[in-house]
This record gives structure tokens, sequence and C-alpha cells, in this order.
């Protein structure tokens, strides 16, 4: 069983804005972005300055990039989670308060 005890912290009066990060020994860079007229967030990620995903939607309890096959993505499992169970959606409001982007190592 994967643990999620480790979370990716969003600033979200920053956003939008990028930010460098480790996962599983290699860096990438993140940038987060806000819908505001939809209320959902996106993340953008990059490698060595190649870009990965764009537009990567936010989506409670469902893994991130899990239906891209690129050999480059972090060797790690992000899915964000309300461990408080009380959250139906990611929004402004509960993300970074009860809905984290929790990273858990994969297998491989």
């Amino acid at each position: 069983m994967i643990e999620f005890d480790e979370y990716i912290d969003v600033d979200k009066n920053e956003i939008p804005y990028s930010f460098e990060i480790d996962l599983a020994g290699e860096v990438f860079e993140f940038e987060v972005n806000y819908n505001q007229a939809h209320d959902f967030f996106t993340v953008d990620l990059f490698k060595d300055n190649d870009t990965l995903v764009i537009g990567e939607k936010l989506i409670l309890n469902r893994q991130l990039f899990r239906n891209i096959v690129n050999i480059q993505l972090p060797k790690v499992i992000i899915i964000p989670k309300d461990r408080a169970n009380s959250a139906t959606r990611i929004t402004y409001e509960n993300l970074n308060e009860t809905v984290f982007l929790y990273v858990g190592e994969t297998d491989e």
C-alpha cells in the first residue's frame, strides 16, 4: 500500500506561479494556475526546460498525469486528497486547507 505522508505545498496567494520541486530525486518545475470563472486549478509540468504536461486539472482523489505515458514524468504518485473526507471537489477555499496534493512513492 502506498503511504501519502508528504504533500506539495501550494501557495494560493501566488497563483499563477511556478516552483521547482524534487520528486524521487529529480527536479521538476510545477506551474499552478487557477480558473476563477469555474473555480478549478490546473498544473503544468516541466523538466530540464522541456514541457511535459500542460493544463492538468486537479480532480479530487484522482492521480495526476494518470493518462500520460512519458518516461520523463515523476516516479511518484500525486493525488489531491481531503483527509477529512468532507470535500466533494477541489475549490479555491479548500485547496491547501483541507485538500492537499499528496505524494507517494511508486513500486517501480
